[in-house]
């Protein structure tokens, strides 16, 4: 165990073995009071889940960096998001059953739009291959009003995967998640990935509320004659709090900022700030 230790030539006698940066082993009949490192659990399992916070945060610091290389050349942009999502297991006759199902709806409201920016529907269903592990497949109606140009339909299917482990008051959700999708002012079918990462942290003294961050990132497959370029397609990365009234509802909101960076290939570059509200059930 790493404990912060004085260095040797304030105490000369401490029996701890010193290294020269000040830092020291300390034996199992060391009875010296040392100051521990204040990152350090006493259960490895949360350690674990410690140093994988550490190492996303850095992840989606460096991810946002990255996305804002060209910042001089990007448009910016401020809007609203309002979103509702619903899952749980389809129970025929009260039994159990591996299926569930999911739903979620959408409503995106820009400045450069004036209002309105894109409305989405979305239902699916899911199967549960392992405890805390779901493949889900659905559908997708999407309205979109752009900032130039007519407003569109888009239709969408798609098939994912998630996991989400947790362990004491921290919670993960990873999700990968890929969309075949078909626009009404083309005749291409576009094919693209997604990438979530999702981080939760249930404070102790008030079990009710939460801090929660999470990033993903879009992957397009190819080029079509709507417009998608194939390649790195935008970034969304969130930070914000969750309230629930009781540790033990299932119901909970959640609200924070939502920075969407869009890469414009032959085009300028968006970066959108956005206030996201969001409802679980």
């Amino acid at each position: 165990m790493l404990l912060l230790s004085e260095y040797p030539d304030i105490l000369p006698n401490r029996s701890n073995r010193t290294s020269r940066y000040g830092l020291a082993l300390r034996s199992d009949t060391d009875e010296t009071k040392s100051t521990v490192c204040p990152f350090h659990s006493p259960y490895p399992a949360e350690e674990s889940m410690l140093r994988h916070l550490v190492l996303t945060s850095i992840g989606l610091i460096l991810t946002i960096l990255g996305s804002g290389r060209c910042l001089a050349q990007t448009l910016d942009d401020t809007g609203m998001w309002f979103a509702a999502f619903g899952s749980g297991k389809i129970r025929p006759m009260e039994t159990e059953s591996p299926f569930r199902w999911w739903f979620d709806s959408q409503l995106r409201l820009a400045d450069d739009t004036d209002g309105f920016q894109q409305s989405i529907l979305r239902p699916g269903v899911g199967y549960d291959v392992v405890e805390n592990q779901t493949v889900w497949a659905g559908y997708a109606w999407i309205r979109t009003s752009p900032v130039l140009g007519q407003d569109f339909d888009e239709h969408r299917s798609w098939q994912q995967w998630t996991a989400s482990p947790g362990v004491g008051d921290w919670k993960l959700l990873h999700r990968s998640r890929l969309e075949q999708r078909w626009v009404e002012t083309g005749d291409d079918v576009g094919h693209r990935w997604r990438q979530m990462h999702r981080i939760q942290r249930t404070l102790t003294r008030a079990p009710q509320w939460s801090l929660i961050g999470w990033d993903e990132a879009f992957m397009q497959f190819n080029d079509t004659d709507w417009g998608a370029k194939g390649g790195f397609d935008q970034n969304r990365a969130f930070l914000g709090v969750g309230f629930k009234r009781s540790p033990d509802s299932r119901v909970r909101t959640e609200i924070g900022y939502l920075n969407l960076f869009l890469n414009r290939q032959g085009a300028e570059d968006r970066m959108n700030h956005i206030l996201s509200f969001n409802l679980f059930y």
